[in-house]
């Protein structure tokens, strides 16, 4: 008995051994960024297109194309003594590329869960992005007049370099005609409204706030179907 148990503990630790040596971690974006800061060495790895990592990128990160023909051979370039940071767009990318840098021989992998659309909607820094010029900050007066002056008001929370912001502009715009002198969109850039951020504290964006009369009634997080916009539109007609 107490070799099939010894048997037992044995095949344990080397089932849970191998599964940590051949996975990586995939960790959401503030353990993502705790880790990388603390990681002597750390290497950060943009593993988008070239097209992709130009239109902005995390701080510091290197670009190396999963899908790149030489992709294994730049990645056997890099330090496999030193932990690896990856990420792409959403995290389907990543994941495929963090079990490349595995079975390469890379033992430290931790993937961005969400990544690069996760790592902007939480408003953390990024590099390399296009400014805006026609930013527009809305001052707390300007703000408080529009909601005295209109009934239903949506404070539609955006920035350009948001992926699910710009995916949802042409439904908001469709809503926005569709609805118009019924309900007020404000569109509140993130770039240029940081104030208005932290008076309502959008930690993310898209985000959305629906004001009925001056107060405010509903705060709706994240990518919105039409039908869910739709909704935020009228349910306070």
């Amino acid at each position: 008995m107490k070799n099939i148990i010894s048997k037992i503990i044995l095949f344990s630790i080397v089932y849970l051994g191998f599964y940590s040596i051949s996975h990586s971690q995939v960790l959401p974006v503030e353990d993502f960024e705790k880790k990388y800061s603390e990681s002597t060495g750390a290497q950060l790895i943009d593993v988008r297109t070239s097209g992709e990592y130009g239109g902005g990128h995390l701080p510091k990160a290197q670009n190396i194309d999963y899908r790149s023909a030489d992709f294994q051979e730049k990645i056997n370039t890099l330090d496999k003594s030193k932990p690896v940071f990856v990420y792409c767009l959403s995290g389907g990318r990543s994941a495929a590329a963090a079990e490349a840098f595995k079975k390469n021989g890379f033992t430290q992998v931790y993937d961005l869960q969400g990544g690069y659309l996760k790592w902007t909607t939480k408003l953390k820094p990024i590099e390399g992005s296009k400014a805006v010029s026609n930013n527009k900050a809305i001052t707390d007066a300007e703000l408080d007049a529009l909601l005295a002056q209109h009934s239903v008001v949506i404070l539609d929370f955006f920035a350009p370099w948001c992926g699910p912001c710009v995916k949802m502009m042409p439904a908001v715009e469709k809503l926005t005609e569709e609805y118009k002198g019924k309900v007020l969109i404000i569109k509140v850039d993130a770039d240029a409204n940081r104030a208005i951020m932290t008076k309502y504290h959008i930690d993310e964006i898209p985000t959305f706030l629906i004001f009925k009369d001056g107060t405010q009634k509903m705060r709706a997080i994240g990518y919105q179907e039409e039908s869910a916009l739709k909704k935020l539109f009228t349910q306070y007609l």
